[in-house]
């Protein structure tokens, strides 16, 4: 997806997005060490971050915020063990879906949790890459909406 085809509604997510632009630069992605915290302090609650753990990917860091939305503390856990009702295929596969361009993936997403809670949110997937090829990592962001 190039910038003009990607919808994003939240200007927390919005923000995250044009700061991951500016440090990809001309490169396919920027690496995890071009990210520097201090520099997105307003958006850092709504951020996580994704590791590649052979094939699976695994919560590394976990903004409060998202946390609260989500409502577990989720950090060193695999995505495919957490309750994601029955988007866990779709969820998981735009990860794939930013690593193959890579690309910035955004969407928006209703289920509820097994324990009973709606949750609506909107998250943006940005890829990162140690190497400039592989991608290794994502930058995310979550914002919720309308959840209870």
């Amino acid at each position: 997806m190039s910038a003009g085809e990607i919808t994003i509604a939240d200007a927390r997510l919005r923000r995250l997005y044009d700061y991951w632009l500016g440090k990809k630069g001309a490169r396919a992605a920027p690496s995890r060490e071009d990210i520097a915290p201090q520099e997105i302090a307003d958006v850092l609650p709504w951020v996580f971050i994704m590791e590649r753990v052979g094939d699976r990917l695994r919560y590394r860091l976990v903004g409060d915020a998202f946390r609260e939305i989500y409502g577990a503390r989720l950090i060193g856990m695999f995505l495919d063990e957490i309750d994601l009702d029955h988007i866990t295929a779709a969820y998981i596969g735009e990860y794939d879906i930013a690593s193959r361009g890579p690309v910035a993936v955004a969407r928006q997403w209703k289920f509820v949790k097994t324990d009973g809670r709606h949750l609506e949110y909107e998250r943006l997937i940005l890829p990162l890459s140690a190497d400039g090829r592989a991608v290794d990592r994502f930058l995310c962001g979550a914002v919720g909406f309308g959840y209870g």
